[in-house]
């Protein structure tokens, strides 16, 4: 009988505890992965869902959102809950995260044996920034996991078997689709690892063009009329024409200051990842000229550096290996028998510690009560249409609700123009084809008639409604809970 390697246990264990932390917590990693892709394929599947600006201008591929659709429509054989669904989709992400265990468990065994390995993949599969992204239906995060597969797939073996450049080129496509501003620090990583190989460089060209002509070329080219028009007219629209600049800017130490939280003690662990990247250049240049490259870009959110978060702790761990290896050479061998458990402990700890208390503990309730709300909504037996007041992106939308009513938001602006671009950030709430006809602002108190049931803050009722239940969250702060409303009789 076979015994499970040290490899398959750890990704086991990664598995596990990424399944239980998204089936048990509720949260979104970012407002776009509602609106963005799971309304998307909402729309495609059953018909309603919010249509942003983004998909009316183009520039997001179609991609994502089908992949959900297709998860969406085989978990709708099965049953009818919107949770199944959304938890099939996580659970699928969460099996692309284990890419960073394995990556960190190959990487360190070529680089120090299997001791460094089963370290450096066990701080990878209970480090809470790694556990608290997994589940996310961001290109950002699914980009960084077929990313760092290929590298390792594209790094030069000591066991003589050989990069497969092919295999991580088409990954490498994959990634750049998926999140085109990741490339100059892939080249860099690429560069470093190819340098002059070149029949290694056609095999990496000949499979990275194997993926992103039929999926950035061909696939835009039917959904949205031109190759690779997700890619361009992103950045035209964001970079040139200053749509992302527009939505807000952050200082050129955001990152900065959000790295000094999530790899704290920042010092220590800083100059494990330094050591780290020493001993595993391409990943230590990645994650380094990834970082540099946001740092430049005004508009900042902290899963544009996922690439360089995901890789901190195969490095931080790296380094620890090394130290410790080093404390070997002098005190003996039992140093590491006994360092690598005690210091694997001692960093379940502390990713324990930073992942469950201020001020990243929150993370794991963000926009809670809004999909609770939404949860509770959904099953009302006499729901007609629904309202909704004090939020809209933050809201669960028709992805949470799952049921065929019309939906009525407060805080609808059909058609916005931000300061410093030209470009006007349309929005229709699709039903079936056709916009569902909006009442914004105090119209929707007027129109009461038209929907049974109110999701408001618990100081912003309307008049007729009586709470059924309130929601809150870590997140809501000094803001009052969200409430759940009805109003005896049907919808006009």
């Amino acid at each position: 009988m076979l015994r499970p390697s040290a490899l398959a246990i750890t990704l086991l264990i990664a598995f596990v505890i990424r399944a239980v932390a998204l089936w048990t917590q509720v949260y979104v990693v970012f407002l776009d992965e509602t609106f963005q892709y799971f309304e998307q394929a909402h729309r495609i599947v059953f018909g309603t869902g919010a249509l942003p600006w983004e998909f009316l201008d183009g520039i997001r591929s179609w991609f994502l959102p089908g992949l959900i659709a297709a998860i969406m429509r085989l978990t709708a054989l099965l049953t009818d809950e919107p949770m199944a669904y959304i938890r099939m989709t996580r659970l699928f992400c969460a099996g692309a995260s284990l890419s960073v265990v394995y990556v960190g468990y190959r990487m360190a065994e070529q680089r120090d044996g299997q001791r460094a390995a089963i370290l450096t993949a066990g701080l990878c599969a209970i480090w809470f920034d790694l556990i608290w992204f997994a589940p996310a239906v961001m290109t950002e995060v699914l980009a960084t996991h077929a990313a760092l597969l290929a590298l390792w797939l594209n790094e030069p073996r000591r066991d003589g078997r050989g990069p497969r450049p092919i295999l991580a080129g088409l990954l490498f496509g994959l990634a750049f689709c998926l999140r085109y501003q990741y490339a100059p620090a892939l080249a860099i990583g690429v560069m470093w690892q190819t340098r002059r190989d070149w029949p290694r460089w056609r095999g990496l060209i000949l499979g990275g063009l194997g993926v992103a002509l039929p999926l950035g070329g061909l696939l835009d080219w039917i959904t949205w009329g031109a190759p690779f028009q997700s890619i361009w007219m992103n950045y035209v629209i964001n970079s040139v024409q200053g749509m992302s600049t527009a939505i807000g800017t952050e200082s050129p130490l955001y990152y900065i200051a959000y790295l000094w939280v999530a790899l704290s003690p920042f010092p220590i662990l800083l100059m494990l990842a330094i050591i780290g990247g020493i001993r595993l250049p391409t990943l230590g240049l990645v994650a380094t000229v990834a970082l540099i490259e946001h740092l430049a870009v005004p508009h900042k959110e902290v899963r544009f550096i996922y690439l360089t978060i995901a890789i901190a702790p195969i490095l931080v761990a790296t380094g620890c290996h090394a130290v410790l290896a080093l404390l070997a050479e002098r005190l003996g061998s039992t140093v590491l028998k006994v360092g690598i458990p005690a210091t694997l402990g001692l960093l379940s700890l502390l990713s324990w510690h930073l992942g469950t208390h201020l001020p990243l503990g929150n993370r794991w309730s963000f926009e809670r009560a809004g999909l609770d709300a939404f949860a509770l909504a959904r099953k009302q037996p006499d729901l007609c249409a629904l309202a909704v007041r004090d939020l809209f992106f933050d809201s669960g939308g028709y992805t949470y609700l799952h049921r065929d009513v019309p939906m009525y938001y407060a805080d609808f602006d059909p058609a916005r123009v931000l300061a410093g671009t030209p470009v006007t950030m349309r929005l229709f709430i699709m039903r079936h084809g056709a916009p569902v006809p909006q009442y914004p602002g105090a119209a929707l108190a007027g129109a009461s008639a038209r929907y049974n049931y109110l999701v408001a803050q618990s100081d912003h009722p309307i008049a007729g409604f009586a709470p059924m239940a309130c929601f809150n969250d870590a997140e809501r702060g000094e803001r009052p809970p969200l409430c759940l409303y009805r109003r005896p009789g049907g919808c006009s």
